[in-house]
């Protein structure tokens, strides 16, 4: 009896995982995830494959019945190489790479942001370091940026230009994808179109370990970096590496404020004294809301050392 429940329960969990996917659907809700972007194209047998990494059907479709191996669904325009990618599956993307699917081919540029493989596997989270390995192994540029556009914060088309490196910075935990990208070659200093630069982007992100790590490994801490506030105009202004520090408030206890001070030692050896820098006027306003300082003695204690 027991043995019956488990055969059901087996098949029925089969149908749930195999099932669902055979049955047709809109696909305007879809997410670049969902493997049934491929419904109803001539690569919906291919794209079922790479989901279950099935390699032997993967070589059959390919190389027999010679689907594109860089077929694009129409959504996003997202390759299946890109699916493979973005879904984490690993034997999926070698053997598509093995059958030269394009690592730098990029999704749709005209509706959506012109991102490849590569880009993918660094925004993506969950995607494993070593499929980002596996890309560049095959050919993928380290310097990949994307060549599409995006909406703006008014609704307006601009170019988006962000490059796989500022992609690669994650918002905490380990940073694999950011050194395995330097270690193959990526410009720690590429940016285009006034888009921020790497540096720039880890800073922001409060990613003082990521800073620090591209600086030793030559970013400019010499850049400029434009950022708006009203009190300057609607046009923005120019700021130094330094004023962008002056945002980054931690606790002082925090592990976040002692990679901060590895990045105050390391330009302060090359000249440029974070401490010595004016504290504008509206940071101190912030760090009384985030730090709370019982008085103003308090206040002096931590603005001397943030």
């Amino acid at each position: 009896m027991i043995e019956k429940i488990f055969k059901y329960s087996f098949f029925a969990l089969l149908l749930t995982l195999f099932g669902c996917r055979e049955i047709p659907v809109k696909k305007d809700d879809l997410l670049a995830d969902d493997v049934r972007l491929y419904q109803r194209t001539p690569a919906w047998t291919l794209a079922k494959a790479v989901d279950d990494q099935n390699i032997n059907e993967i070589n059959r479709q390919v190389l027999e019945e010679k689907i594109p191996v860089d077929f694009k669904e129409k959504k996003f325009g997202l390759t299946l190489l890109m699916y493979a990618v973005i879904t984490n599956k690993i034997h999926s993307v070698q053997r598509l790479l093995e059958l030269r699917a394009d690592p730098n081919l990029p999704n749709d540029s005209l509706t959506d942001s012109g991102m490849n493989a590569v880009i993918f596997a660094c925004d993506v989270p969950n995607v494993s370091p070593q499929i980002l390995r596996l890309l560049l192994k095959y050919g993928g540029n380290p310097n990949s940026m994307e060549c599409g556009r995006n909406f703006d914060i008014e609704g307006d088309w601009t170019p988006a230009r962000r490059s796989a490196l500022s992609y690669a910075i994650p918002l905490f935990g380990k940073f694999d994808k950011v050194k395995i990208l330097v270690e193959m070659g990526a410009d720690v200093n590429r940016c285009e179109d006034g888009q921020n630069s790497p540096l720039m982007d880890a800073i922001v992100l409060d990613r003082m370990d990521v800073a620090l790590y591209l600086l030793e490994h030559g970013a400019d801490y010499h850049c400029k970096y434009k950022i708006y506030d009203p009190s300057f105009g609607e046009d923005g202004h120019y700021v130094d590496i330094l004023y962008m520090l002056r945002q980054c408030i931690y606790p002082l206890d925090s592990q976040e404020y002692k990679d901060k001070l590895k990045v105050v030692k390391f330009l302060k050896d090359r000249g440029l004294d974070y401490l010595k820098s004016p504290i504008p006027e509206y940071v101190i306003d912030v760090i009384k809301k985030q730090i709370k300082p019982k008085n103003n003695a308090e206040l002096q204690y931590y603005l001397k050392r943030y």
